[in-house]
């Protein structure tokens, strides 16, 4: 079987879904930053997103406050007009996830893990093409929120990350090989792993396949997190280290295209 294709799109799903946190008339912005920081003062998980990302990521901040704004001028409260912000930059979030998984700790590690496997459980109930679409790092059609208990846990994983020393030390990332043999070893023992790369070199697929590919890869992340802290920890990176080069060679192959028209 040809696993680089099924690789292509698995790696990519070294994501969280979340961060789901996952036109009225115009207000004050002072009044809008002064909901906000009540909100971070109660310990509220909405406000501290959002003062995070204003010390943290001043990017994404900015991107960020700008749909809060605009939401909590349309009526929204500051706390629910920040969790609208945190789900239309879904995409945004998870490439800086993926940036922090490099050299995140094994315990961090653990805690993605498990926020992962629990998100793919949700949405292969929910709807399972909504699961394989996230999987392969596209943006979901049908469900448009998560349980609150599971929300918090995305929402706290990624402050949790963005306010963590940026070291290496002792955090090293599998090779490319170490983190093939594990796939490979892993689709010998699992026929649903197996099933669920050979699906995802396929195209056009039913809901009764796209339930397939998200058994497939909550196994997946079940057997990595029954492994030891520091195994689980540098297969991940190195998971999360491959899932960037693949986007690095993605965009890189998709420029000259775009050049081109």
């Amino acid at each position: 079987m040809s696993l680089r294709r099924g690789f292509k799109a698995a790696l990519l799903a070294c994501t969280i879904v979340g961060l789901s946190a996952c036109g009225g008339e115009t207000v004050d912005p002072a009044m809008f930053d002064s909901e906000v920081q009540r909100l971070a003062d109660a310990g509220d998980i909405h406000g501290k997103i959002f003062i995070t990302l204003k010390d943290r990521r001043p990017a994404l901040y900015a991107d960020f406050r700008k749909i809060a704004q605009q939401e909590f001028n349309r009526g929204r409260s500051a706390r629910d007009a920040n969790r609208v912000a945190g789900l239309r930059m879904r995409e945004k979030f998870l490439s800086e996830i993926l940036e922090l998984s490099k050299v995140a700790s094994d315990d961090h590690v653990k805690e993605m893990i498990g926020v992962m496997i629990d998100t793919y459980e949700y949405l292969g109930e929910e709807d399972p093409n909504d699961c394989a679409r996230n999987i392969e790092g596209a943006e979901l059609e049908e469900v448009t929120e998560f349980p609150r208990e599971l929300r918090q846990r995305e929402t706290q994983l990624i402050i949790d990350l963005l306010n963590a020393p940026q070291t290496a030390a002792n955090r090293r990332a599998a090779s490319r090989n170490e983190v093939t043999n594990w796939m490979v070893n892993l689709s010998t023992l699992e026929p649903s792993v197996e099933r669920m790369l050979e699906l995802l070199q396929e195209e056009d697929r039913g809901k009764g396949e796209n339930k397939e590919v998200c058994d497939g890869m909550i196994t997946t992340y079940k057997r990595l997190s029954y492994k030891k802290g520091a195994d689980r920890g540098t297969l991940f990176r190195g998971l999360a280290l491959m899932a960037l080069q693949q986007r690095l060679l993605l965009r890189n192959t998709a420029e000259p295209e775009e050049e081109k028209s």
